[in-house]
């Protein structure tokens, strides 16, 4: 009986306390479920969760939790905010403030503050939509499901690129942000007419981020459609002038190839420069539409030569550069050479062109280097989060194995292989059945 009276008793305690403070309860358990959950979707890439997220900086080959991720940072700062409230709800206040601030800035900073990190974004999906072609075209059936992404972004505009950063949010950023919505709500409810206004303004933080995120954008898009304007009017050397200072200003337009070849065009036709990376790279894109490819790389490299951001450009286009080479090679029956060019991309950009390593393990393979393909079919292994690639990578891992005699592991990669991507997976299964 006694047992019974007190079920009853936390029962109704327990009521009470849903009744007056569920928005508080659901929405610090959506900020702390957030931690676990996958804030970015990568193409190829596994997807980070909140606590591998970097809050300032750029996001490594492959997601490790960071003390400074934003699933870290985010459960401190409310878990502070709850400690103190029993002092004062200007604590939490001021604690939401910041939780709010971090949700908005995610898809700002990678718009406007991280050009590395929406390029990639960007790359991957490019590069897988390669890879799937590559595998429909060269490789055994295997017709399993898979994740559909753009294959092209268009970001000319800030609000071109914002959108490009936004697409790629994942759940977790939406349940951090709906989290710290219902605690403001919570909050903005219970407070006292004076404290309210004081809370309220607040609110200031997160608009204040926003605006320090955007506002050297802003400034180096209107520089860069003053560029265009006088390119248009065939004021060169205005031109030239405008577009460095978007450059300066902009950090996607000082990491955007197309902003160097523009002016490197411009000081070709008026003479102002006669050997200048930008020169270079605006030669190099020419080559490239020409597909003299070789002729391109070279010019890349020199302009490689030069200081500063523009050489970290001219490495990245001409990793992109020997990996449209590579595949017109493999196409033309030039598997080694393909092999070569695709392993010097992954070189020079390790980062945004690691989806290689699927390519460079069939090649290998094709080449009779069945080690050397079963060391990069595991590099895809470690790295890639999409079922498809990975079901492929093991299928080639299995034919690796069986080529080198290790049949038992053979039969485990096929069968990993089934796990990743079960139907039409004639591939795996036909493998498993000895065909």
């Amino acid at each position: 009986m006694k047992i019974t009276q007190r079920v009853v008793v936390w029962a109704q305690a327990s009521a009470k306390i849903w009744a007056a403070h569920w928005l508080l309860i659901v929405g610090s358990f959506l900020v702390f479920a957030s931690a676990v959950m996958k804030w970015v979707y990568f193409a190829f890439s596994r997807h980070p969760l909140g606590l591998q997220l970097p809050l300032l900086a750029n996001i490594g080959l492959i997601p490790h939790v960071s003390l400074l991720s934003y699933g870290v940072v985010g459960i401190a700062v409310l878990t502070t905010g709850l400690v103190l409230i029993r002092r004062s709800t200007t604590y939490l206040a001021f604690a939401v403030a910041i939780l709010m601030a971090m949700w908005v800035a995610l898809p700002f900073q990678i718009a406007f503050q991280r050009p590395a990190f929406l390029s990639r974004l960007i790359a991957e999906t490019q590069e897988l939509s390669m890879i799937r072609d590559f595998t429909r075209t060269y490789l055994p059936p295997n017709s399993g499901p898979d994740e559909d992404y753009p294959r092209e972004f268009n970001t000319d505009t800030l609000w071109d690129r914002f959108v490009a950063a936004y697409s790629f949010l994942g759940l977790g950023w939406y349940c951090f942000g709906i989290g710290s919505s219902l605690i403001a709500t919570y909050l903005v409810a219970r407070l006292p007419a004076h404290e309210r206004m004081r809370a309220m303004a607040l609110g200031g933080i997160p608009a204040g981020v926003i605006m320090i995120l955007l506002t050297p954008s802003l400034i180096g898009q209107h520089y860069f459609i003053g560029a265009c304007i006088a390119q248009a009017q065939g004021v060169q050397e205005k031109a030239i002038t405008y577009y460095r200072r978007a450059v300066w200003f902009d950090r996607w337009r000082a990491q955007d190839i197309n902003t160097y070849a523009a002016m490197g065009g411009l000081e070709r036709l008026s003479g102002l420069s006669k050997d200048s990376p930008e020169q270079h790279i605006s030669k190099a894109r020419e080559f490239k539409e020409a597909r003299e490819y070789e002729m391109a790389v070279f010019e890349l490299a020199r302009a490689a030569e030069a200081d500063g951001t523009v050489a970290l450009v001219a490495r990245r286009e001409s990793a992109r550069t020997r990996v449209d080479f590579g595949t017109a090679l493999y196409r033309g029956g030039g598997i080694g050479a393909a092999v070569t060019q695709w392993q010097q991309a992954v070189f020079e950009e390790p980062v945004q062109q690691q989806g290689l390593s699927f390519l460079i393990a069939r090649g290998n393979y094709d080449l009779g280097r069945y080690q050397d393909s079963l060391d990069a079919a595991k590099g895809v292994l470690r790295a890639s989060g999409d079922k498809l690639i990975l079901a492929n990578a093991y299928s080639v891992a299995g034919d690796c194995y069986t080529k080198l005699g290790l049949d038992v592991e053979a039969r485990k990669s096929y069968s990993l292989s089934l796990k990743q991507a079960t139907f039409s997976n004639f591939w795996g299964m036909s493998r498993l059945t000895g065909n």
